[in-house]
């Protein structure tokens, strides 16, 4: 129907809100279920991270935060310190955000939280099933059947091989054979028995203890072009700084302890180290890609600087005091309804969390893209069945996987 007087209205954004200062975010969690919470227009990414935090009775929230795709579909994580939306209407190619690992650690024992721990692992078996950690085959193999064990336990109509085949068990594309498909399989099949009675936190652990000592743990990349213009793939690992050139050419790394500051100009990353007077120049796709390099590296650089001086975490009485990505040095995180499905966060603005998809129905399968939902052999819940909430947290959030 025609508006009077000739108006015609603006097409926006597709956001869902309940007010002109309210908006429903759209969040995929690890395990591939959306859930949204009620934000006021102006709450920051960090906000938004601490009501994730709070839904998933998570706080040791600094190895986590939020990221979207960008227009040019490259994933971006938010800048925590500065308002979602604005963020999303700016550079997003689409509303939803992922949630996950962004800062890794050197070994996954120094994780408190059992639930952190389930967290990384969900994060770490997409990072292999993706591709995004590399792996052989005997890798693959060891890695699928303690995955069975931790998302499914001791189950005897999970012993066949066909029921294996309905799920993902190994990198999307990397086994193109049909017959080598099908050796493999057979083989975490025989694998998971061995692997009877082992616990899902266990399982799990064991999973991440593989995981972590594999080439491509913890690494993020973009690519850029060295001083001499050679096409390289520049990135952040636990070490530091890496190079990588695509004519074979063994990695450069700069240490983090090599490095004194990383500045931007225009396209240009720079690193400025230790022991030369010149800095080391790289040039990446264009002024925003050089911006958010910078940013990133600069905030894995202060997290790996503050976790080797064992200062991350610390308890006390009113819980994890925590360091925040962004600038390292927040106050404890506060939760400030101990509901677990509604609260109100730091500036006032109430939010309310429910979930957008079945915990009961078989996982999708989704295009794969990086970090976000892969067909995997993971239930669809948030949490494993035999995790047990604290008293103050609502155990209602729940539900039973099997």
């Amino acid at each position: 129907m025609p508006l009077p007087f000739g108006l015609k209205l603006k097409r926006t954004r597709r956001y869902t809100v309940s007010s002109k200062s309210c908006l429903v975010t759209r969040i995929q969690l690890l395990n591939g279920e959306f859930v949204e919470f009620t934000l006021s227009v102006e709450s920051t990414g960090q906000e938004c991270l601490e009501a994730v935090a709070q839904r998933l009775e998570l706080r040791e929230i600094t190895y986590f935060s939020l990221w979207y795709f960008n227009k040019q579909n490259q994933q971006r994580w938010i800048d925590l310190e500065k308002p979602l939306k604005k963020q999303l209407d700016k550079y997003g190619l689409e509303p939803t955000v992922y949630f996950g690992v962004v800062f890794y650690v050197p070994t996954v024992g120094q994780l408190q939280q059992e639930i952190t721990r389930y967290q990384y692992y969900l994060q770490l078996k997409k990072d292999v099933l993706e591709g995004r950690i590399p792996c052989s085959i005997e890798q693959a193999i060891r890695l699928a059947g303690l995955a069975v064990q931790a998302d499914f336990g001791d189950f005897n109509r999970y012993d066949s091989q066909e029921f294996l085949q309905k799920f993902v068990l190994f990198p999307i594309g990397w086994i193109q054979d049909e017959r080598v498909l099908e050796e493999a399989t057979q083989k975490v099949a025989v694998l998971y028995q061995n692997y009877r009675g082992l616990p899902a936190p266990e399982a799990e652990m064991l999973y991440m203890q593989e995981v972590e000592k594999m080439e491509g743990y913890g690494q993020e990349s973009t690519p850029a072009k060295d001083s001499q213009g050679t096409d390289i793939l520049l990135g952040a690992c636990l070490d530091g700084i890496f190079v990588k050139h695509k004519n074979g050419r063994p990695p450069l790394v700069f240490k983090w302890n090599e490095i004194n500051n990383m500045t931007h100009n225009k396209s240009f990353f720079a690193l400025e180290l230790t022991n030369k007077e010149e800095s080391v120049q790289f040039q990446t796709e264009d002024l925003e890609t050089s911006k958010y390099v910078c940013r990133m590296c600069l905030a894995r650089h202060k997290f790996y600087k503050i976790n080797k001086s064992n200062n991350l975490y610390m308890n006390s009485q009113h819980g994890y005091y925590y360091h925040s990505q962004t600038s390292l040095d927040r106050s404890p995180l506060e939760y400030g309804n101990s509901g677990g499905g509604n609260g109100r966060l730091r500036n006032g603005s109430v939010y309310s969390a429910h979930s957008t998809s079945s915990l009961t129905n078989p996982q999708h399968y989704m295009q794969p893209s990086p970090m976000s939902s892969n067909p995997s052999i993971t239930g669809s819940d948030i949490t494993r069945p035999d995790y047990v909430p604290s008293p103050w947290f609502d155990s209602r959030l729940y539900h039973n996987r099997l």
